[in-house]
C-alpha cells in the first residue's frame, strides 16, 4: 500500500480534488493514498502543488498552495490552478483541521459532545449548503451583524454518500478506524511524528472564564484542572464524527465569548479558515478533525492526528462512493 509507481497518468484520468493548506494535513492525506503516481507536466502559471495517485476506486489529486499562507485567498488560488490543469475533477474535499464550538457536556452520551481528535463534517440545511463565512455580511439597523455569505451545497453524489456512510458507522460496516489504525502505524515506522493519538489527558476543555496562562500556543500546564469542565469520558480513543455547520473566517478563533456566540445562534459545530475560500467554483465537503476548542488555549499538539483522523474519514467516504 501506498507504494510510488514511475508511471504518469493522463490529467483526465483524475475525478476527485483533495484539497489541503498545511503540511502536516498534506502529510496526513498522502498516507491514505493506495498508490502514488509520477504527477502530469505543470501547465504554465501553475503555482500549486499536487501529489496524485489511487485511493480505492478513484484517482485523486492532493493539491496544496505552494507557499504557505492560510485564509480563504490560498485556496481560492489552488481551487483555480486545480480546476484548470485536472479539468475533469467532479468534486472536492477539502480535508484538514479546525477548532470544535464544544456545548455543554452532554448528561450521559459522551460521544454526543465535541472532542479533541473527533471529525466534523459539513452538513447543508434549508437555509446554507454546510458552510458559511462568519466574517462577511453586514450590520442591522439595531446593531446585530447578519451573516451574508454561504457556500453552494456539495453535490448530490456526495450527499448521499454521506448519508450512506453515516449510517454504515452507526452499524459498525464503515472502515474508517482501520484506514487511521493502518496510517498511524505507518506514520510510526516512517518516523513521522505527533500523528499517533495523544490521550484523553491532554484533551483539555476549560470553562468560559479561565483564560491560558503562559505564552500564546503553550502547552496548558499552567492552567490546572480546577477550571476545567467535567465530560463523561470516553471509554475508547475512537474518534466520533459529527455533523453540521462549519464557519470558516480569515482570523483565528481565540475568542470564547465570539465563539458561544455564533455556536448559539447558528448551531456551529467548527471553525476553521480556509473553506471560504472554495467560492461555487468547485462543488465540494468540507471535512476537519478537531484540534482545538477554538479559545486561547489553542495549541498544536493536536494537529497532525486531527489532519489524520479527518483524511481516514474521507478515504471511507471514497469507498462508497461510486467512481
Amino acid at each position: 500500500m501506498n507504494q510510488r509507481l514511475p508511471r504518469i497518468l493522463d490529467r483526465s484520468a483524475y475525478t476527485v480534488g483533495w484539497l489541503c493548506v498545511l503540511p502536516t494535513e498534506v502529510t496526513a492525506s498522502r498516507m491514505f493514498l493506495d498508490e502514488e503516481y509520477a504527477p502530469p507536466p505543470r501547465q504554465l502559471r501553475d503555482e500549486t502543488g499536487y501529489i496524485v495517485g489511487r485511493m480505492g476506486n478513484h484517482y485523486v489529486v492532493i493539491a496544496f498552495p505552494l507557499v504557505l499562507s492560510t485564509g480563504s485567498v490560498a485556496i481560492a488560488h489552488t481551487v483555480v490552478d486545480l480546476t484548470r490543469t485536472f479539468y475533469n475533477i467532479r468534486f472536492g474535499l477539502m480535508i484538514g483541521i479546525g477548532g470544535g464550538a464544544p456545548s455543554a457536556p452532554h448528561p450521559t452520551n459522551a460521544l454526543n459532545d465535541i472532542h479533541l481528535g473527533d471529525v466534523v463534517v459539513s452538513q447543508p440545511s434549508e437555509l446554507h449548503g454546510g458552510v458559511l463565512q462568519y466574517d462577511k455580511g453586514r450590520w442591522t439597523g439595531d446593531g446585530k451583524f447578519e451573516i451574508r455569505s454561504y457556500l453552494a451545497r456539495p453535490p448530490r453524489i456526495l450527499l448521499g454518500a454521506v448519508a450512506l456512510l453515516q449510517s454504515n458507522h452507526q452499524l459498525g460496516y464503515g472502515q474508517m478506524m482501520e484506514y487511521l489504525q493502518f496510517a498511524t502505524t505507518k506514520a510510526s515506522k516512517l518516523g513521522a511524528r505527533g500523528f499517533s493519538f495523544p490521550g484523553r489527558g491532554l484533551d483539555r476543555l476549560y470553562k468560559p472564564s479561565h483564560p491560558h496562562k503562559g505564552k500564546e500556543g503553550s502547552d496548558c500546564s499552567a492552567c490546572g484542572n480546577s477550571a476545567l469542565l467535567r465530560r463523561h469520558e470516553r471509554r475508547s480513543e475512537n474518534p466520533a464524527v459529527h455533523y453540521g455547520i462549519i464557519a470558516s473566517g480569515n482570523a483565528v478563533m481565540r475568542s470564547v465569548a465570539h465563539r458561544d456566540h455564533l455556536r448559539d445562534a447558528w448551531g456551529i459545530k467548527c471553525f476553521e479558515m480556509e473553506a471560504a475560500g472554495l467560492g461555487n467554483e468547485l462543488p465540494c465537503l468540507v471535512i476537519r478533525g478537531i484540534s482545538d476548542y477554538s479559545d486561547n488555549h489553542k495549541n498544536d499538539s493536536w494537529q497532525p492526528y486531527a489532519a489524520l483522523v479527518a483524511a481516514a474519514y474521507a478515504k471511507d467516504l471514497l469507498r462508497v462512493v461510486q467512481p
